[in-house]
C-alpha cells in the first residue's frame, strides 16, 4: 500500500471515531442479585427522553483496523503518542494549545515528527532520512 501522511490521518481518525461508537461499558460498584424490573410499555413510553442518541455500533472490520491503528502507537513517545490520538480525536490546536501549554508550532512538529514515525513503521524503514527516499521513490 502507498502510505501517505493523509492516510495514516485518516486511518488514525477513523480509529478514534470507531472507539466513540464502540457501547460503554457500565460497572456498577455495588451489583445486585435482585433480578431486572420488567416494566410495561406505557412506563417505558413515559420515562424521560435520552439527551442524546449514540451513532450506530461500529462494524467488525472497522474494529480490526482501530486495533491495528493502536499498535502504530506503540513506538511513538508518549507526548508524541498523546498529540497525534488527540489531533485524530478532533482536538483543535488551539485547545490543545490551552491543555499542554506549549504553542502550535511546537505542537505541530511533535505531531508531524509521531507521524514520521508511523510512516517509518508502516514503510519498514528505520530512519526519516530512509522515510524521505522512500517518499521520493513513490512520487
Amino acid at each position: 500500500m502507498n502510505w501517505t501522511r493523509e492516510l495514516v490521518h485518516q486511518y488514525l481518525t477513523e480509529a478514534a471515531d470507531t472507539l466513540y461508537r464502540l457501547p460503554k461499558v457500565n460497572l456498577s460498584s455495588r451489583m445486585s442479585s435482585w433480578p431486572e424490573v420488567v416494566r410495561s410499555a406505557a412506563e417505558v413510553a413515559m420515562a424521560a427522553p435520552a439527551t442524546h442518541t449514540r451513532r450506530a455500533a461500529p462494524a467488525p472490520d472497522a474494529i480490526t483496523r482501530m486495533d491495528r491503528v493502536f499498535t502504530w502507537l506503540l513506538p511513538l513517545s508518549g507526548e508524541e503518542r498523546r498529540i497525534v490520538w488527540a489531533r485524530a480525536c478532533g482536538i483543535a490546536w488551539r485547545r490543545l494549545e490551552d491543555i499542554d501549554g506549549r504553542s502550535h508550532v511546537t505542537l505541530r512538529k511533535i505531531h508531524a515528527s509521531g507521524v514520521d514515525k508511523i510512516m517509518c513503521h508502516l514503510l519498514g524503514v528505520n530512519t526519516l532520512q530512509d522515510l524521505g527516499k522512500n517518499l521520493v521513490q513513490l512520487s
